[in-house]
């Protein structure tokens, strides 16, 4: 099986399944070629296939093959087919999807990494461990499954646009739902073959996936000339002293078991100011990455409420306007704009015209967010200096497998101990798809749904379903490293015999009743 994993994933790197992209249309159909070849597949043939993603602006899919065993009870093979861009290789971008080439290229490279090429021992390429090492070593362990499924049942499922907004594993939620109910599954395990760290020489293993908020906020203030300063308000100085009480704070983060989220992150601020003049800009914006474990929206609402709170009485001491400054979050906005006449009709207009950008690949649903919120305010006629809170997609719920509370999910994870030295984390940090195999988020999503302009028509999943798929996993996959670096790369022996080893022994395990 070694020589097929490292043909394969030869193949997989060299298609440029770039994320957000219709490049990824290319890997997909490979992968039902593959898929159609294996001889299960040439015998059930509406066992294997592609799932359109709707309305879709790169006309993705999901990619699925599904073997029948002796029982029901079902594991999940889950991976996705989408890679990030290769501008970080600089001049060696055009070997990035050439496995052997960019390999023997890196090996006279000046990074610390040339050694780890030069003793023969890990292969380079974009995608080689984030994450087409762990989806060559899935296929060719369902390739030979599928010659005896003696045992359980197994689904191979490849999703598009996981290093974006998740649009594949979002629309997968539906299709699990479909699939259990026509053939009366039960999901006993996914395996999630995301590259693992490894800490003194044992392999990190993660049983839960981080939650993921972004936050948006929209700034009002006071609009005057620079000489009039003292009469207004400069929304971007209170935006700054919010990013300054939150930014990388540490007193910030969570904890569970001693392990602890990343403490939030900016990722955008400014005015929205258009020219330039001499006054103070009528409104600031931008948004922020909250990690959570336990933290429900409201929670994160609640936080950046006080935050803003505390900036204005602080920005009062120099610009009077600050003294009254209601901080609103847009489920309780939302009532003031469609007490209004043609409310309706303007939000759908509004929302129109952000759906048809974002279809022309012009429009992040981060700013596409912004954009409405400020069209809100605008609409509302409000002139009064206030801040409006919501939610940015992506929103990924924060699960943990252990707290499903299936009884056999720990005995997984002792004969899976036995099979290699791992460790085990509670959360993976990195965000991932696993996020919606069910959500152990105990608060209803209804906050989150309330408070996100887009959610609907334009971004949404199915939450009922994912609080009722409630399937355990594990982050199981090769040895990797750097990954989204141009020193990305794979062990070979951990993704050739180590892998399918593990794969083999968590499934055994899995299926059993």
């Amino acid at each position: 099986m070694e020589d097929k994993i490292l043909t394969l994933l030869k193949k997989l790197i060299a298609l440029p399944s770039t994320t957000g992209s219709t490049k990824e249309q290319q890997i997909e159909t490979f992968l039902c070629d593959y898929l159609a070849h294996i001889p299960y597949f040439k015998a059930h043939k509406t066992s294997c296939g592609q799932i359109p993603i709707p309305d879709d602006a790169y006309g993705r899919s999901i990619v699925y093959g599904f073997v029948q065993g002796a029982t029901n009870n079902t594991v999940i093979l889950l991976n996705h087919h989408d890679v990030v861009e290769t501008a970080c290789y600089g001049k060696l971008s055009s070997a990035a999807y050439n496995m052997e080439k960019i390999t023997k290229l890196l090996c006279e490279d000046s990074s610390p990494a040339s050694q780890d090429f030069k003793s023969g021992q890990w292969l380079g390429g974009r995608g080689s461990c984030d994450m087409k090492g762990g989806m060559a070593a899935q296929l060719c362990f369902l390739n030979e499954y599928a010659k005896n499924p003696c045992q359980g049942s197994l689904l191979f499922l490849s999703v598009a646009d996981e290093e974006s907004f998740s649009a594949g594993m979002r629309e997968a939620i539906s299709f699990l739902t479909k699939l259990q109910k026509q053939n009366k599954l039960e999901y006993r395990l996914a395996i999630n073959s995301e590259p693992n760290n490894r800490i003194k020489r044992k392999q990190i293993v993660p049983v839960g996936s981080v939650g993921k908020l972004l936050a948006t906020v929209v700034i009002q203030g006071k609009s005057v000339q620079l000489g009039e300063y003292a009469h207004g308000l400069n929304p971007l100085g209170l935006l700054a002293h919010l990013v300054a009480a939150t930014e990388g704070k540490n007193t910030l983060r969570e904890t569970y078991l001693g392990e602890k989220t990343i403490p939030p992150v900016w990722l955008n601020m400014r005015d929205r100011k258009e020219n330039y003049d001499f006054s103070l800009p009528a409104r600031a914006a931008g948004y922020c990455s909250f990690q959570t474990f336990a933290k429900n929206p409201d929670d994160i609402l609640a936080l950046l409420k006080d935050k803003l709170a505390a900036a204005a009485k602080s920005y009062s001491k120099t610009q009077t306007a600050a003294e009254e400054f209601p901080v609103y979050t847009y489920s309780t906005f939302l009532k003031k704009l469609q007490k209004k006449p043609g409310f309706a009709t303007w939000q759908r207009k509004t929302l129109k015209l952000l759906t048809t950008t974002i279809a022309q690949e012009k429009l992040s649903y981060p700013e596409a967010t912004l954009r409405y919120l400020t069209a809100a305010l605008d609409f509302s006629g409000i002139t009064d200096p206030l801040a409006l809170l919501a939610f940015a997609p992506p929103y990924y719920p924060p699960t943990n497998s252990k707290l499903m509370k299936k009884k056999y999910y720990q005995n997984i994870l002792a004969v899976l101990a036995t099979c290699q030295p791992v460790t085990y984390s509670e959360y993976f940090l990195g965000v991932s798809d696993c996020s919606y195999l069910g959500n152990t988020l105990q608060a209803s999503g209804c906050p989150y749904n309330t408070n996100t302009p887009l959610w609907g028509s334009i971004y949404s999943f199915d939450q009922d379903a994912l609080s009722n798929l409630q399937i355990p996993f594990l982050l199981l996959g090769p040895w990797g490293k750097d990954l989204h670096q141009k020193t990305e790369r794979v062990n070979i022996k951990s993704l050739t015999q180590e892998l399918p080893k593990a794969l083999q022994t968590v499934c055994n395990a899995a299926w059993k009743n």
